[in-house]
């Protein structure tokens, strides 16, 4: 049996589970309108198909998206699995990379190499405050961060970190800005009293029982892996911050490409809209959309119990309101992403 049979049956695995129950270098894949469910990295043809409005004469015939493949980052992993994208942009050949954080999506958007961005909400928000070119075309999920300890570890509450090691995702993700802001809030300075260290989600059960760090953090579903081997909760995903309405995924592209690509941006925002209408419609479905997704594009698997502890967690969502950004802003500064709050006129999309 090869690996591709063998991923495309854990998909079909986790559909039926649903439905009935409730790396450093980028990655490239090609899809085209009508694409299958089990389209895989390295696929390619270009798009045909019908429906959507798509792009107009003389905009963009080809859109890539970069996205970190993240359950907290649905809608393009749907979206190109299932061919969501390429039936709402005919004419139109997508292309796709995943990359492993989001400040090389970032890089990767201002140097030309993909089209549309997805990651959380600070590598957007820190571009538009520093050079005023980047637009928020929509938001993606809420929650789904926590921060663990050892099961047996002696550790009450945050207070209790200082002259501790604490592991996040990745140093200047959205999950670090939180775990900081957290610490700040405790009273305890990061890099002072307590030491942030980054260690890849999928290892952070191991360096919480070994010892390596006294807590960790990073987004779903790692904290329900980290529960499933041992860890718990020191503070869950709501009471990490503002209740669990955070943002956690967004979608942005440069103010060049969606002035250039008006009709493309607006059926692009109009599909990425509609997936999280049919995800949040019938959640055990939709979740299951997602975990079969996820699984296709990581080549990891989880468990049924971890996956659906870990979509409890989740709201997917298309809105963020400019209160919500203003939050956003607020820790940014707060733990040293910005210098300094700015006016956010422009960054929001407004169809045109």
């Amino acid at each position: 049996m090869t690996k591709r049979i063998f991923f495309t049956s854990v998909a079909a695995l986790a559909l039926a589970i649903f439905a009935g129950g409730c790396g450093s270098n980028s990655n490239s894949s090609s899809n085209s309108a009508g694409a299958g469910e089990g389209a895989s990295a390295g696929s390619s043809a270009s798009s045909g198909g019908s429906g959507g409005s798509g792009a107009s004469s003389g905009e963009a015939k080809k859109l890539t998206i970069g996205y970190l493949p993240n359950i907290v980052i649905p809608q393009p992993l749907v979206g190109l699995q299932n061919g969501d994208f390429a039936r709402a942009l005919p004419g139109v050949a997508l292309d796709s990379k995943t990359f492993p954080a989001g400040p090389a999506v970032m890089e990767a958007l201002r140097g030309g190499v993909v089209d549309i961005a997805y990651t959380g909400p600070y590598p957007p928000l820190k571009g538009f405050i520093k050079d005023g070119d980047i637009v928020l075309l929509t938001a993606c999920a809420e929650g789904g961060t926590e921060l663990l300890v050892g099961q047996n570890s002696p550790i009450k509450s945050v207070k209790d970190l200082k002259g501790k090691i604490v592991a996040v995702n990745q140093i200047g993700s959205t999950v670090d800005a939180m775990v900081r802001h957290v610490l700040l809030q405790a009273g305890l300075k990061p890099g002072v009293d307590v030491t942030v260290t980054a260690i890849e989600p999928a290892q952070q059960a191991d360096a919480l029982q070994n010892g390596e760090v006294a807590a960790a953090s990073a987004p779903a579903p790692w904290p329900s892996v980290a529960k499933q081997k041992g860890a718990r909760a020191l503070l869950d995903w709501k009471q990490i911050l503002d209740n669990g309405k955070y943002l956690q995924g967004v979608a942005f592209t440069t103010t060049k490409f969606a002035q250039a690509n008006p009709n493309l941006i607006k059926a692009f925002v109009a599909a990425h809209r509609k997936i999280t209408d049919d995800l949040n419609a019938n959640r055990a479905k939709g979740d299951a959309q997602v975990l079969a997704a996820w699984q296709t594009v990581t080549r990891k698997a989880l468990p049924p119990a971890v996956a659906q502890a870990a979509f409890k967690t989740i709201t997917f969502t298309n809105e963020s309101s400019l209160a919500s950004w203003n939050r956003v802003q607020e820790i940014a500064q707060e733990v040293g992403i910005l210098r300094k709050t700015g006016d956010l006129k422009g960054f929001l999309y407004q169809a045109m």
